[in-house]
């Protein structure tokens, strides 16, 4: 029976859980016990909006409580942004068209990697996504600036390295840490940087 119980979306997901539940009247309850099931089963990304389940088990004929429905998904929905904002904190000034230092721009890398792994750890795809574009954006912003004839030499040669430790920490973040440490030790590193007080 295993294998036939199970059900392949998730719609059909959604539909067995509301069963489950005694096929019963839909309200804040009951979408909130179905959320939860999304996440065990399919992580954070596969939690849908209370809305979303709403619509799905009223095409399969269930009644809904329409004004707890309403006032669940819009808590929800607040409650969501409200936690995306505050993981990306902190993050958004790195976009600003202006130098960052180099102990500055380890401390992005790091709320980064956090960022990242707790995304990672919760299934969260888009918010995985959101940090890769942020890194992006900050990387071509030092790029740009590296070529900013109005910055000094030094300053110049910061926005060079930032993008070259952004680069590496997106393809392998895993070994970012070691690799600036590697990095710190080099020669071509010492010779530029040698002032810089960034550990």
């Amino acid at each position: 029976m295993g294998n036939q119980s199970e059900p392949c979306s998730k719609q059909e997901f959604i539909v067995a859980q509301w069963l489950r539940l005694g096929g019963k009247a839909i309200g804040r309850r009951e979408l909130r016990r179905i959320q939860r099931a999304l996440h065990e089963k399919f992580g954070e990304g596969g939690v849908e909006s209370p809305a979303k389940i709403a619509r799905v088990l009223a095409d399969e004929g269930a009644e809904l409580r329409h004004p707890e429905v309403i006032e669940f998904d819009v808590k929800w929905r607040e409650e969501k942004i409200e936690k995306e904002t505050s993981e990306f904190k902190g993050l958004e000034r790195f976009r600003d068209a202006k130098p960052v230092r180099l102990h500055e721009a380890e401390s992005l890398i790091k709320k980064l990697e956090q960022t990242r792994q707790s995304s990672g750890r919760n299934e969260n795809k888009v918010n995985v996504q959101r940090l890769r574009e942020i890194a992006i954006d900050v990387r071509q912003t030092a790029e740009t600036l590296a070529n900013d004839s109005t910055l000094t030499q030094r300053q110049r040669d910061e926005q060079a390295e930032i993008a070259q430790w952004l680069a590496v920490w997106l393809q392998t973040p895993n070994l970012f840490d070691d690799w600036l440490d590697l990095r710190r030790r080099s020669p071509d590193f010492r010779n530029k940087f040698s002032m810089e007080k960034s550990s």
